[in-house]
């Protein structure tokens, strides 16, 4: 018996040897994660950990413990994470989340032998219906929403909560529908139903600490294969098909058919002997009946609402796209149109000059349209992040009046800022480019309506806060477009700026960047006589994590000193557009050009030739990818400047570049003249 212990051990020490990283999970919350009658931690998310472990060769250690414990260790910094826990419905900057694994909800739970059916319609006719429920105000609030006159019975555990519904004083109780109807199987109370209807949804996945950064890579990336390698549905199956079925409304009307036609039959059959009888068996049924239908008629005056409001969606995101195509399509046009007349025929410098102005101009705002709708789904996705730094109101405010002035001047209005002044200024922290962002759709949209007198910029910064105004003289908005005009779906369908150019997503990227930094807008405007945006936003806490990488916005002063003024450069591009772009702005400097594919062959190269100095890096090469080839490159030859070169724009990118050792990032469609700055800043001499 001891040798048998002994191997025991052995073996579950192997078996976490690799094992990076710690990872806890209640033991109490099945059929997500719990300790069987064995002992074992078994469950959904543990399989999931399982099947994780098998693609990553164990790297991560799961055990179990009561939740308030592991939140703890968590907290302590004693795991990296917790396995099975819902996300918050607020930012939370503490924790680091890893992509939903699985979309739980609540639902309603009732007797059968008491109520053939529930809905939030028969629950709004009850004169006071008793629900039982844990003690949620959500839950609470919902259900006072449906019927103010609701009473409730509060459980403990889901134990309990079916133990109530015995009780025919109950009408229903409200519980998370998975981990409810296990207990309901358990208990093998097969005549407590759930119905369809689903509220409380909430996103359950891995909670990790804020420096599990590569931990959090490993499960997206785990998951994204196991969903695609059928892992994840048979794990699905396993533990939670089961309990996730949806009741169908058809099967039980069948059971109702097939019981009457047997009732019919024996109707018929013993009609001539007792035939009193059989008649009242009869207006007993059609009593029963007329029920059935006026629940269906319920049903289906809920499923037409529903249909009604599916159908407005639609309409809403069809203008949506329809506006979106016309945005794409009219610079396409200017861009396609004026390059074929200047293939067909010849013209002067000057109608030539004319002709590639245009053509960049439409292209310009064709790539304003395209980051607006990506920066509109990453807010909508919940995918947007921000960075927090220390930020400089006064610089930006100022660069961003240098850039406008021109544009103002040319419509002969003023561009004023007034900064209210507080000696000395106190530090704000905030994201950078999203402030940015926000100052340039509001200047921007103001410059644009605006025809006559001015815009003005007016901040004040205190140890707590920054307030911005926006306002003009311009043409203003009517009032019942004011809530409108944040809304991308409305404003695409029903824009009040009619006449002039633009996606119209402007606002809404404002509101979400605003909303994403714990601060709010407000407008105020006269219609003919101006406009008035002011928006607050809270000074935010740094995380730490930040801190540690290097700051995009000075990465093209990041620069080393090269030996000469000839560049050995390798171009790392398997698009032959873009190669052929950056081979005609780069021929003219002195040195050598060398050309790859993919990220295996530019490893080789630079291998075969360690004089390379420069390595123009694209980040999506096939075979390797640009960051892998970087951290290889980086393994042998730490010297050469390698320059990452992407159609990503988004700061996550850029500092994934950073860390995998790349000196500097350039953004698709590439600007030559930023090019040829960093190039001629290696060309210093030693």
């Amino acid at each position: 018996m001891r040798i048998f212990l002994i191997c025991v051990i052995v073996l579950t020490n192997c078996y976490y040897l690799n094992a990076q990283y710690k990872i806890k999970a209640s033991n109490d919350y099945p059929p997500f994660n719990y300790t069987d009658e064995n002992g074992n931690l078994v469950g959904f998310n543990i399989d999931l950990v399982k099947a994780i472990n098998r693609l990553y060769n164990n790297q991560i250690e799961i055990s179990g413990a009561d939740w308030q414990t592991i939140n703890k260790m968590l907290e302590n910094g004693q795991i990296d994470g917790i396995a099975g826990a819902h996300y918050p419905g607020y930012p939370d900057n503490e924790h680091l989340y890893t992509r939903s694994v699985i979309n739980t909800s609540h639902c309603f739970f009732y007797n059968k032998n008491f109520h053939k059916n529930i809905t939030p319609e028969l629950l709004r006719t009850i004169k006071k219906p008793v629900v039982a429920l844990w003690k949620n105000d959500v839950l609470v609030r919902y259900v006072l929403s449906i019927n103010p006159a609701a009473k409730f019975v509060y459980a403990t555990d889901y134990d309990q909560l079916i133990e109530l519904l015995e009780d025919e004083q109950v009408t229903c109780a409200i519980a998370q529908r998975i981990g409810g109807m296990y207990y309901v199987t358990k208990h093998q109370k097969d005549y407590i139903k759930t119905t369809n209807h689903r509220i409380l949804e909430r996103n359950m996945g891995f909670m990790l600490s804020p420096n599990s950064v590569e931990l959090a890579a490993i499960i997206n990336n785990a998951t994204e294969v196991l969903l695609s390698n059928g892992e994840y549905q048979r794990i699905y199956n396993k533990w939670l098909a089961e309990y996730d079925k949806e009741s169908n409304g058809l099967r039980d009307y069948l059971r109702y058919i097939i019981l009457i036609s047997a009732i019919v039959g024996l109707i018929i059959l013993l009609l001539i002997v007792i035939n009193r009888i059989l008649q009242a068996k009869v207006r007993n049924k059609t009593q029963d009946l007329q029920h059935q239908l006026d629940l269906n008629s319920e049903i289906m005056k809920e499923l037409s609402r529903q249909k009604n409001k599916a159908e407005q969606s639609d309409k809403m995101k069809s203008a949506f796209l329809a506006n979106m195509s016309h945005e794409i399509r009219t610079p396409m046009n200017g861009i396609l149109g004026f390059a074929e007349l200047l293939k067909t025929q010849a013209y002067s410098k000057e109608e030539e000059l004319q002709f590639i102005n245009i053509i960049q101009q439409s292209g310009d705002r064709m790539l304003n349209t395209i980051n607006n709708i990506i920066d509109i789904s990453k807010i909508e996705s919940g995918n947007e992040e921000a960075q927090i730094k220390k930020v400089d109101i006064a610089k930006i405010v100022s660069e961003l009046k240098d850039f406008f002035v021109v544009e103002a001047n040319e419509k002969g209005i003023d561009l004023i800022v007034e900064p209210e002044v507080t000696a000395p200024s106190p530090n704000f922290y905030s994201d950078t480019y999203k402030l940015t962002s926000i100052l340039t759709n509001l200047i921007k949209n103001a410059i644009k309506f605006t025809n006559e007198g001015y815009v003005k910029v007016h901040y004040s910064l205190s140890a707590t806060e920054l307030k911005i105004t926006i306002c003009d003289t311009g043409i203003g908005i009517a009032p019942e477009k004011q809530k409108a005009i944040f809304d991308y779906f409305v404003q695409a369908d029903h824009s009040h700026s009619s006449g002039y150019e633009g996606s119209g997503l402007g606002l809404s990227i404002t509101r979400g960047y605003i909303k994403l930094l714990n601060g709010e807008i407000s407008v105020s405007s006269t219609p003919g006589k101006g406009t008035s945006f002011t928006f607050v936003l809270p000074t935010l806490k740094v995380e730490s994590t930040q801190s540690d990488l290097p700051s995009t916005e000075t990465i093209t002063e990041q620069v080393d000193d090269i030996r000469n003024d000839d560049l050995n450069i390798i171009i790392a591009e398997d698009d032959e557009i873009s190669y052929n772009f950056l081979s005609h702005i780069l021929s003219d400097m002195p040195g050598t050009l060398k050309r790859v594919k993919n990220g295996a062959d530019v490893i080789k190269l630079v291998k075969k030739h360690p004089d390379t100095d420069v390595i123009l890096m694209d980040i999506k090469l096939p075979k390797v990818n640009g960051f892998e080839a970087t951290k290889r490159i980086r393994a042998f030859n730490k010297d050469v400047y390698i320059i990452a070169q992407t159609a990503y724009a988004q700061e996550n990118y850029k500092q994934e570049a950073m860390a995998a050792g790349c000196n500097n990032f350039i953004v698709k469609p590439i600007d030559k003249n930023q090019l040829k700055k960093i190039l001629s800043n290696l060309k210093q001499p030693a």
